[in-house]
């Protein structure tokens, strides 16, 4: 038998009746369509008796299935453990296997059972997306075995020039003899191609022409998920045309359903995926990552998580960890539990109130400062778990005591195993030591003036969400490894750092003004770079973390609570570094649910201040920003400001039948549902308010979707929340909502008037 070598990537994969179907590309851009033999296994840990009854209840399946015993390793234990193997030969009816012996057994029995075909193939071979390397088929196109001249961490890899094509949906329109008009954008080398037809079928046809010259690898969409693909699929089988979409066109479209879940305090909305086989299909709507860092971004992810690139990019960074953390487990042979398996430790009541806590804040001193220097612990939480050796299964492990411990967790006494390294720093370390590099090697060709900088920042900024995340992810209820006394040993590893770092940097004679979990906010009369270099260099080796200069600002504002003037936020700041860079968190300009003229207005006042080099100089300026503000409140009651530049944005937290009140969101959720768009909680929606006391139109608001020129907006709300705005940034300087009202003439009545009073000593309050 001859053996073919084809030298390349894999593209694709997915499952088929007797295995795997896998794609492969090479560097001139031929594609290979080849069939790999594959016996996916779960494993049930039951009793002899057990095994009985599971033998009898697969010997009713129409298709092969066998079971066997062997040994694997459970993980807080780090036990063996005799477990049965339950092996099933067709790749399509593994998960019909699992559920059926799932009606007869408890959850806590099964493990490897809820991961995806295709990625136990990966796990188990040790391949990736785009994995490059020597690929040795049978003649009948089958693989039969590789050498891989890549790694799935590897810092410098080479990708495939794909092929792209952008298919976009424009609005329906009606045409004069109000019939329906399709119209649909399709581009690709770098021509633009618009379909419009009354007839869907002349439609698909234009578009199965245009996959057939341009045979995209990838294709790209907005909202493809949730409207095109779906739309074009109905349309493909009503008018009974084949759509060309798959590649391979022996097989169907991999589709989920749209969910919508609860996650830190509010509702999420996430579209179904509509995944396509022998081809990408990549939402730019519904991928986080695209959004975040690009195509680069979601295939260095891909490659890490070894998770097929079209379902990574759809998928949550916490997929994608939990996804290293599988990948890990197989490799050292322990079971993955299909539900989280691990409960709370008993806590005393001591112990609760000290582990019950999260990272440490400080309030800041409200107002603005001068030459404040920040610095940041560079990946905290992520480096913590790493070098302190924190995992679900680390904290208090069954196999030490105190007196041989690896080390003693500050304040809660919790032991961390020295015996061995747990999932989560193996898993992590790779994460941080390749951002780290990515970080210097961008840093690098920016210097020198390579646009390669431009990838490395991609994929840098695709594992610091996955470094983000990682801290969330190992307290969450549902988490396959997580555990919560995992979560706590961290924060109190984190609480004990910056108070290492507030007590050096005052024995230094530094002034401490604010600190959030992982960076602090410092001050000296004549302290230079250099000064706070040497400072950061110090904490850094005492407490086993590092920390970096962030920069030095010429000025930073830390702004009073729009609730109480009395009261700072933590989390809201605006500054100028000495750079002439800003940096921007929590206020208006930076938050999504602003209106854009509000953005634009606040944008313009800092570009103003920005001029400043002190604190002195931003008051000199305040006249100047004062002026800019009053040429925006001067459009707005004018009445001649852009109603789509004052659209507001909000995620719905319940759909339109639950609303029980008559909010903004309530009357937009209603009205676009009376209009045949129904929305699922989560889901954004975008309005115009028109009178948000209700008294003076019988709409508060109305859907941008279904807004006219005529509707006009409310000119005292948005006049309300421009002034708002200006608070935020001169309210240091005696500016709340009443005295801009004076100073830019403006007249309100006492119901309409929302004013924040300020104490007499205003200036001394804000540290001005």
């Amino acid at each position: 038998m001859s053996i073919i070598h084809f030298t390349g990537w894999l593209f694709d994969l997915y499952p088929s009746a007797h295995g795997l179907t896998v794609w492969l590309v090479d560097g001139e851009g031929r594609k290979r369509r080849v069939s790999v033999p594959y016996v996916p296994s779960f494993y049930m840990h039951v009793a002899d008796k057990e095994a009985r009854r599971v033998a009898s209840i697969i010997s009713s399946f129409p298709f092969r299935v066998t079971l066997n015993r062997t040994t694997q390793k459970e993980i807080y234990s780090n036990e063996e453990w005799n477990v049965l193997r339950v092996n099933v030969y067709d790749t399509l009816q593994f998960k019909k296997v699992v559920q059926r012996l799932e009606r007869h057994f408890p959850h806590y029995v099964f493990f490897n059972s809820d991961v995806p075909v295709q990625q136990l193939y990966l796990y188990n071979t040790g391949l990736f997306p785009l994995a490059f390397g020597k690929y040795h088929l049978s003649e009948d196109n089958e693989l039969l075995s590789w050498e891989l001249e890549d790694t799935y961490d590897a810092m410098k890899y080479t990708t495939p020039e794909l092929s792209t094509m952008t298919i976009q949906n424009r609005p329906d329109v009606v045409s004069p003899k109000f019939r329906k008009t399709y119209q649909i954008e399709i581009g690709y080398d770098g021509t633009t191609y618009s379909i419009e037809n009354e007839e869907p079928a002349e439609v698909l046809h234009a578009l199965n022409h245009h996959l057939q010259r341009c045979d995209p690898d990838i294709i790209f969409t907005e909202y493809g998920d949730a409207v095109l693909m779906p739309m074009l699929t109905r349309l493909a089988l009503q008018e009974d045309v084949t759509l060309l979409l798959n590649r391979d066109t022996s097989v169907g479209y991999f589709t989920t359903n749209e969910t919508s879940y609860f996650a830190y305090g509010k509702i999420v909305h996430k579209d179904g995926a509509f995944e396509l086989a022998g081809r990408w299909h990549l939402d730019i709507e519904n991928s986080f990552m695209m959004g975040e860092a690009g195509l680069d971004g979601v295939v260095e992810i891909a490659r890490l998580a070894q998770l097929p690139l079209q379902h990574q990019s759809r998928s949550t960074i916490g997929t994608a960890l939990s996804s290293m953390q599988l990948s890990w487990a197989i490799r050292n042979n322990y079971l993955i539990p299909a539900k989280k398996r691990e409960p709370e430790d008993f806590k005393s009541a001591a112990t609760l109130l000290l582990a019950d806590r999260g990272g440490l804040i400080f309030q800041p001193k409200m107002g603005y400062h001068e030459q404040v220097a920040e610095l940041d612990f560079v990946s905290m939480y992520p480096s913590i778990m790493v070098e302190h050796n924190v995992s679900p299964e680390t904290v208090n492990c069954r196999c030490c005591t105190k007196e041989v411990a690896r080390e003693i967790v500050p304040e809660l006494q919790y032991t961390i195993c020295g015996k061995r390294e747990g999932i989560v720093p193996s898993t992590l370390r790779t994460v941080v030591q390749k951002r780290a590099l990515y970080k210097k090697e961008k840093k690098r060709l920016k210097k020198l003036g390579d646009l390669q900088w431009v990838l490395f920042d991609h994929r840098q900024n695709a594992l610091k969400w996955m470094l983000v995340t990682c801290f969330g992810y190992l307290g969450y209820k549902n988490a396959r490894f997580g555990r919560i006394e995992a979560h706590e040993s961290v924060n109190a590893y984190s609480r004990d750092a910056i108070l290492q770092a507030k007590e050096i940097a005052e024995e230094h004679g530094y002034q401490f003004i604010h600190a959030i979990v992982d960076c602090m906010w410092l001050k000296k009369e004549g302290a230079t770079e250099a000064d706070y270099e040497r400072l950061a260099r110090e904490v850094s080796e005492a407490t086993d973390i590092e920390i970096s200069l962030e920069g030095i600002y010429n000025w930073i504002l830390f702004p009073a609570s729009k609730m109480d003037p009395h009261i700072p936020t933590a989390n809201r700041y605006v500054g100028w570094y000495t750079n002439d860079e800003i940096k921007i968190r929590g206020i208006e300009v930076r938050r999504r649910d602003t209106p854009k003229f509000i953005k634009r207005m606040q944008g313009e006042m800092l570009q103003i201040l920005g001029e400043a080099k002190n604190v002195a100089e931003v008051e000199a300026l305040v006249p100047a920003a004062l002026a800019k503000a009053k040429e925006y409140v001067a459009l707005l009651r004018s009445g001649k400001a852009d109603p789509l530049e004052l659209v507001v944005r909000r995620h719905i937290s319940q759909e339109a039948d639950q609303y029980a009140n008559r909010s903004a969101s309530a009357e937009v959720t209603k009205a676009l549902e009376e209009a045949g768009i129904h929305l699922a909680a989560g889901e954004m929606i975008e309005y115009i308010i028109l009178d948000s006391t209700g008294k003076k139109k019988p709409q508060k608001a109305k859907p941008l979707a279904l807004y006219s020129l005529e509707d006009g907006y409310d000119i005292e709300k948005y006049t309300e929340m421009t002034l708002k705005a200006v608070e935020t940034l001169l309210l240091p300087f005696g500016y709340n909502v009443e005295k801009l009202e004076q100073v830019f003439g403006i007249i309100r009545t006492k119901k309409t008037r929302k004013t924040t009073n300020l104490p007499r000593k205003q200036h001394a309050l804000f540290g001005v």
